[in-house]
């Protein structure tokens, strides 16, 4: 089957990142796939370095109502000459031009959702996803169960089908050994101290503020503990890291804290982590960062935010806190520096989830079921 992906997003975030790892799952299976998108943007530029095939001259993105029906022309005459038999847009503002696009054609259009920003229920929604559209996708069950009762959709209208994890990489332990000693070299730190890792955007969605708070308490009794700060953006705003760090000293967690920027070997980074936190306070309904310390074999603490209490089975591969009060993540960062065993149970557990539960594998497999699907579907 020839597949166009639509994620017209400007940024590379979570969204992207979905709608490029299921490109490379269908070109990997043997299928033709193409990710429309926006030239000159930061998607564009990530979709590029995966040597992914691009369409970016067909502005079903505009905002003009003069650029559309060119839009619909080119997308209609691109679907022909290639083949296309189902396009699956990944933004919602994109989709009645698809919907145009198709009308009269054998090309069916699916609508997956991976944005926390709420469904309206109005009419002209519940035509589009609940007549005009031949299947829809959420990323997590929180956004599957908005869709169905904002839009008044069958609860089976919608597939929750999950971001899948890299396939773990397999170190031995004298390997993870030998990393974890050099970042701590790297760090300045002694061999016994205990890292705290957060791996993200610095922005205030992402809550360092509150781990931060957290590290303070768990200090009182863990003088070993400290934390490690990487970003997931060479360009993250200034003002927010001022901030932090300014909380950072008025605790007096200089000595406790490194800021290790973006990291191209992030892997490597995460491997070395003691404990992976997820503070988050909105957001997070496609679980990036956790798939990444799963892959990692990392033990992770989250906050439960978005979908994160659907990705994390606490006690057997991570915890989800009771809520995103700083004293409640520093109870449970206590529990698990006072308990190496504890750790490693959970690292092993969500090694193995990343192998199964979330593999790429069965990511291809349940797009796959939906896809046919909806080529099936009748008008």
């Amino acid at each position: 089957m020839n597949i166009l992906l639509s994620s017209c997003t400007h940024w590379w975030n979570a969204e992207a990142h979905y709608a490029a790892t299921l490109a490379e799952c269908l070109l990997g299976a043997g299928h033709k796939a193409w990710v429309l998108t926006q030239p000159d943007t930061r998607n564009a530029e990530h979709l590029r370095q995966r040597n992914l095939p691009l369409v970016t001259d067909i502005p079903v993105w505009s905002r003009n109502p003069l650029a559309w029906p060119a839009a619909v022309r080119k997308l209609r005459a691109f679907q022909a000459r290639e083949g296309v038999a189902l396009v699956d847009v990944f933004r919602s503002g994109e989709t009645p031009l698809h919907l145009l696009a198709a009308r009269g054609t054998e090309v069916r259009v699916v609508r997956t959702r991976g944005s926390a920003h709420p469904i309206r229920g109005h009419a002209l929604n519940r035509r589009i996803y609940g007549q005009s559209c031949a299947a829809l996708i959420a990323s997590a069950n929180v956004l599957r169960d908005e869709m169905v009762r904002a839009l008044r959709l069958p609860a089976d209208a919608v597939r929750t089908i999950y971001f899948p994890s890299e396939p773990p990489v397999d170190v031995d332990e004298q390997t993870r050994r030998r990393e974890r000693d050099a970042l701590l070299a790297e760090l300045g730190w002694a061999p016994e101290r205990v890292m705290v890792g957060i791996v993200g955007r610095v922005s205030p969605v992402k809550g360092h503020d509150r781990l931060i708070e957290a590290l303070a308490r768990v200090r009182e009794l863990h003088p070993q503990a400290g934390l490690v700060i990487v970003a997931k953006s060479h360009d993250d705003p200034p003002e927010h890291r001022r901030r932090l760090e300014a909380q950072i000293r008025r605790l007096g967690l200089g000595p406790h804290v490194r800021w290790l920027g973006f990291r191209a070997d992030l892997p490597r980074v995460m491997r070395c982590l003691d404990v992976g936190v997820i503070s988050s306070v909105a957001s997070e309904m496609n679980c990036r960062v956790a798939m990444e310390f799963f892959a990692a074999g990392t033990a992770v603490v989250a906050f439960p935010t978005g979908a994160l209490p659907e990705v994390i089975e606490t006690d057997v591969t991570g915890v989800v806190t009771a809520d995103r009060d700083p004293d409640t993540l520093a109870g449970v960062l206590g529990t698990l520096i006072a308990r190496p065993e504890l750790r490693g149970y959970l690292a092993r557990h969500a090694r193995e989830a990343a192998r199964t539960r979330f593999s790429r594998e069965r990511f291809l497999a349940e797009t796959w079921e939906v896809y046919s699907r909806a080529a099936r579907a009748s008008r």
